[in-house]
């Protein structure tokens, strides 16, 4: 996808986004309700004429404002996986999966079979779509929109509709069959943990505009922005002042702290910082003193909001990660330290108390 801008009416839903996905990735286009991310994928499955730009499927252009190109669905080589499965109702399971393949010879029935059994539905092909449940339903659909062997499939949450130990489940089975097809796979969600968990590669969208894209671990680690880091997690952003580049510190409302991206800032810059709560870490002799006022459980760790009491940074109130079996309760005092794994300065922000 190259230079793609569209609207509808005055309303520009996509402004100049350019992407490339390649054989066998998986990459997920994230971000909320209204960003642009599920026109940019029906631009790509040509659902939408393309008003501004340029998309290239298998290095055929599939659409082109300029040259007046305008493959249609059927001939682009992109399959397309509806987040509500849109599977056809009068048609057995079977009958819904091969339905894209025209004239199917018995290699493929056969490769359709094994790939029925590999997702747990070869007992159901000749049952229809109201007698499976969910997660067959959306296995079934997979297989529809991968049968036909398209050059790249495009998913639209595929996974909203299913209970979450269902959906991870079938992340998992979905995962597995793409890897063995090295095709290139396109998917929009709204869910950050989706993302980091499905995709090789994330494509952060906001109003229109591509922020950030990364690995799950860049884009988290390193958010560009302060749209991103809160987007993709907790976090907190305090002000600060870079220090000596070669201390890899920010001076902030609380006091120095280690940052392990400075993003090229010079000394004495102003900078914002994003620390995610798993940089901090409980420690007796830690620099930092706090009180805790929350206590927040989340399974496997324990989400502390915490109230700056030493002199620097009085007041300031931070969220924190503990160990869920710690015993730490409400109006105690704790002292800790921050680690620089998950602390970066970030392009904009402001400051704000939590």
């Amino acid at each position: 996808m190259k230079n793609i801008h569209h609207a509808y009416g005055e309303n520009r839903v996509i402004r100049g986004v350019s992407a490339e996905i390649t054989s066998g990735e998986f990459v997920c286009l994230l971000g909320p309700s209204g960003c642009g991310k599920t026109t940019l994928l029906r631009l790509a499955a040509g659902l939408e004429p393309l008003l501004s730009g340029r998309i290239e499927i298998g290095g055929a252009i599939a659409a082109d404002s300029e040259a007046g190109i305008f493959v249609p669905p059927e001939a682009r080589g992109a399959g397309l996986m509806f987040q509500d499965y849109a599977l056809f109702p009068h048609l057995t399971i079977f009958e819904n999966i091969i339905f894209g393949i025209p004239d199917p010879a018995p290699d493929r029935i056969r490769a359709v079979r094994e790939a029925m059994g590999d997702m747990g539905i070869a007992a159901l092909a000749d049952a229809y779509p109201h007698m499976l449940s969910g997660g067959q339903q959306q296995r079934a659909a997979l297989l529809r929109a991968m049968a036909p062997r398209p050059k790249v499939l495009l998913l639209d949450e595929p996974f909203s509709g299913l209970d979450v130990s269902m959906r991870a489940q079938v992340r998992e089975e979905t995962l597995s069959l793409l890897k063995k097809t090295e095709v290139a796979a396109l998917m929009v969600t709204h869910d950050p943990q989706e993302a980091m968990f499905m995709s090789d590669r994330i494509l952060v969208m906001n109003r229109g505009r591509i922020e950030q894209v990364g690995s799950p671990r860049e884009v988290y680690q390193f958010p560009a922005t302060e749209y991103i880091a809160r987007f993709l997690g907790q976090t907190n952003i305090l002000p600060g002042i870079v220090l000596d580049s070669g201390y890899d510190e920010i001076m902030t409302s609380i006091g120095p702290v280690p940052c392990l991206s400075m993003r090229g800032l010079e000394f004495g810059t102003d900078a914002f910082i994003s620390i995610r709560p798993e940089s901090f870490t409980l420690e007796p002799d830690g620099p930092f003193q706090a009180e805790v006022r929350e206590i927040r459980y989340g399974g496997h760790y324990a989400i502390l909001e915490v109230e700056i009491s030493g002199e620097i940074g009085k007041g300031q109130k931070l969220r924190i990660h503990s160990h869920s079996n710690w015993r730490i309760s409400i109006g105690e005092r704790i002292r800790f330290r921050v680690i620089p794994d998950f602390v970066t300065v970030i392009e904009d922000a402001a400051p704000n108390g939590d």
